[in-house]
């Protein structure tokens, strides 16, 4: 049975009358605004609400939107802020679709259990409960209620350990079972239970996707994601929900260093050094705060070609200085940037890294400002032929076989050059 509004059906088009998918609410609640959009909490109908009583609340609201443009928030909702004409109608529009409307209450306050749900009423307490906590830490993080960063974490941690084991329950599945029989509405026919929950866990974890580019959300975004991997049911949709980021931010490095490496060739090193410092490097750390979520063998093969990147920019300014003596702060940038290609390197490739920070390391306090009558020592420099292999083919890679063939000749000259 349908549920109209008070004006009778609309023609407004959805995502599921333009055939985008059966339960397209789910695209359309991702993110932060998960519980702020959500229909029942901008109308304040109860979750069972129908017919008549859609219609006459509508009524009684569009009264109240006739002389004002917002409504009050509700004082029991965990969300905060005024509700503005626009949003109050448009939520009503979403109780026109029984597939739409039942997203939404999965999403909200469910109240003591009523006839014929067959719930515990415990299963009830820990879904309200679960949603409570969730809302209020996404409008705390939106900045609408005000919390510290601690109680925001705790709030986190209470609303993954409301939903995890939550969503493992069976009696979630009879509920959703139960509710669809209760709207009887030919559009769910051949929709199950288990067709809404399985969308369910990755539209919980949505929000965590807009707050991973937060740059003051982001340390903490390891931790606080941890606390709802450690579920089972948020395992899959969290290497989903980062797999584009990830690609995004490898295509900002790999961009980054192919500028780097062309200022570098051009011999414009405080060029280079900038672009590697303000996008390469802090790119390279949001990688490093998705760590939990990044396949092993992807973080090390980013590791090792921002190492490379970082390290043949350090060897390239100490062979500028062979004959031009550096600064006290030319000397410490390419001790620094030789450091900090030993720190990203990975495992499997550090020992050659560390040799090098080694010897440029040596340069830096030993050699001085060396003289063109005692030029550097380039045997010392620990790159072999491993090494040289390595660095040619990510040079190939990224700057095609004219730079890698140039590589290559620089490094043997480097090598026998003495």
């Amino acid at each position: 049975m349908d549920d109209t509004t008070a004006g009778g059906r609309t023609d407004r088009p959805s995502a599921v009358r333009s055939g985008t998918g059966k339960l397209s609410r789910f695209a359309d609640l991702a993110g932060v605004r998960l519980y702020h959009d959500n229909a029942f909490a901008v109308t304040g109908l109860a979750v069972t609400a129908r017919g008549r009583a859609v219609r006459q609340h509508r009524q009684r609201l569009e009264a109240r939107l006739a002389v004002r443009d917002h409504l009050p928030p509700d004082p029991d909702s965990p969300l905060a802020g005024w509700r503005r004409r626009e949003e109050v109608r448009a939520a009503f529009e979403e109780f026109q679709d029984p597939r739409r409307r039942l997203v939404d209450e999965l999403l909200w306050r469910w109240g003591e259990p009523g006839h014929g749900c067959g719930c515990p009423a415990s299963v009830h307490e820990e879904h309200d409960d679960a949603v409570r906590l969730h809302a209020m830490v996404l409008e705390a993080e939106a900045g609408r209620i005000t919390t510290a960063p601690d109680a925001r974490d705790t709030l986190w941690r209470g609303a993954a350990a409301g939903w995890g084991p939550l969503l493992e329950r069976p009696e979630l599945r009879h509920h959703l079972a139960h509710r669809i029989g209760e709207l009887d509405d030919p559009r769910l026919g051949g929709l199950t239970a288990d067709d809404f929950l399985t969308e369910l866990p990755g539209l919980l974890v949505s929000p965590f996707r807009d707050l991973a580019a937060d740059p003051g959300f982001r340390p903490r975004l390891a931790g606080v994601c941890a606390s709802w991997a450690q579920y089972a049911a948020f395992a899959d949709p969290f290497a989903a929900l980062f797999e584009e980021t990830v690609e995004e931010t490898v295509q900002e490095i790999t961009d980054g260093l192919r500028t780097a490496n062309a200022k570098k060739e051009a011999g414009l090193f405080g060029d280079a050094e900038r672009i590697l410092r303000r996008e390469v490097l802090p790119a390279f750390d949001r990688i490093g705060e998705l760590r939990a979520f990044v396949p092993n063998w992807r973080y090390e093969d980013v590791s090792h070609v921002v190492a490379v990147g970082v390290g043949n920019l350090a060897v390239a300014m100490l062979g500028h200085h062979q004959y031009t003596p550096p600064t006290r702060e030319q000397k410490e940038t390419v001790v620094d940037l030789a450091e900090k290609a030993y720190e990203i390197a990975p495992e499997a490739h550090v020992r050659a890294f560390k040799e090098n920070w080694d010897v440029i390391y040596e340069w830096s306090t030993g050699y001085g400002l060396p003289a063109p009558a005692r030029p550097f020592p380039w045997k010392k420099v620990g790159i072999g032929a491993g090494v040289v292999a390595c660095v040619v083919s990510v040079a190939g890679y990224f700057f095609g076989p004219a730079v890698a063939i140039g590589l290559l000749v620089a490094l043997l000259y480097m090598a026998t050059a003495g």
